[in-house]
């Protein structure tokens, strides 16, 4: 019992001293309130300056900069990431097909720019793109056949692994299937509208001659891949601009 009483006594003591410490009445922060009913009287303390932070406006607004380009720039930052391979993967897996040894027709190669060559890493055969042009089949017939998951292929949408898996059935050319679907695409995604697909498809056939590709495909493919080309400089730019927030605010909030 007595030991209890020691360790209460004790206790008391201790939140007596943080008390008079902390909030203890001065000359300039005490003030007395007489009340006209009774004899009471009211003690008003003002808050203990010394216990908030001493750090200046700048800092405290750069410091709460900091962590809300910090939390909204890694969500942000995180989906544009995630981006970055799925850009790279499709590029790949165009540049693979012409390692894979499919049928080609050779002759002039396809005379388009330097950014074909620059996402496809391969010189393609405007006669390969004309095979794949010719013996393309219509929209209907590819949706008809389809063994895409994907829900819009359901629905009569053309899925790009359909059209690729129907074109190698036809003995076309990988690398030239893969750019007029592209071409076609127009850098929308992986699926494409049957109306756009066969008025695609129309329109190479008839702007061809002599050998040579029509000039709408070179334009649909170079539309393309500026569109991939853009979006990759974009996202680049956006990350670089949302680490250059953060580390400003950083370097202004706790180095400065």
């Amino acid at each position: 019992m007595m030991s209890n009483k020691l360790f209460f006594y004790t206790l008391t003591a201790l939140l007596l001293a943080v008390h008079t410490y902390a909030f203890a009445p001065s000359s300039s922060r005490l003030s007395t309130l007489s009340q006209t009913k009774g004899t009471k009287s009211a003690i008003y303390y003002e808050f203990p300056t010394h216990l908030l932070s001493d750090l200046s406006p700048e800092v405290e607004g750069a410091r709460a900069k900091f962590w809300f380009y910090f939390f909204a720039g890694s969500g942000a930052g995180g989906i544009g990431l995630a981006q970055i391979p799925s850009m790279f993967n499709e590029a790949a897996a165009a540049r693979e097909s012409a390692l894979i040894g499919s049928p080609s027709k050779g002759g002039q190669a396809l005379n388009a720019g330097p950014l074909v060559s620059l996402y496809y890493d391969n010189q393609i055969s405007a006669t390969d793109v004309s095979d794949v042009v010719e013996k393309a089949p219509t929209a209907d017939f590819i949706s008809s056949n389809s063994q895409s998951a994907n829900f819009m292929a359901s629905k009569g949408y053309i899925d790009k692994n359909d059209f690729i898996r129907e074109m190698k059935n036809k003995g076309c050319n990988a690398l030239a299937t893969y750019s007029v679907f592209d071409a076609i695409s127009s850098g929308k995604g992986g699926i494409v509208s049957p109306v756009v697909y066969d008025e695609r498809i129309a329109k190479y056939r008839q702007g061809r001659g002599g050998g040579e590709v029509a000039s709408s495909f070179v334009t649909d493919l170079n539309a393309f891949l500026a569109v991939k080309v853009g979006a990759f400089i974009g996202l680049v730019f956006c990350l670089l601009v949302d680490f250059g927030l953060v580390a400003k605010a950083g370097i202004e909030g706790f180095l400065s």
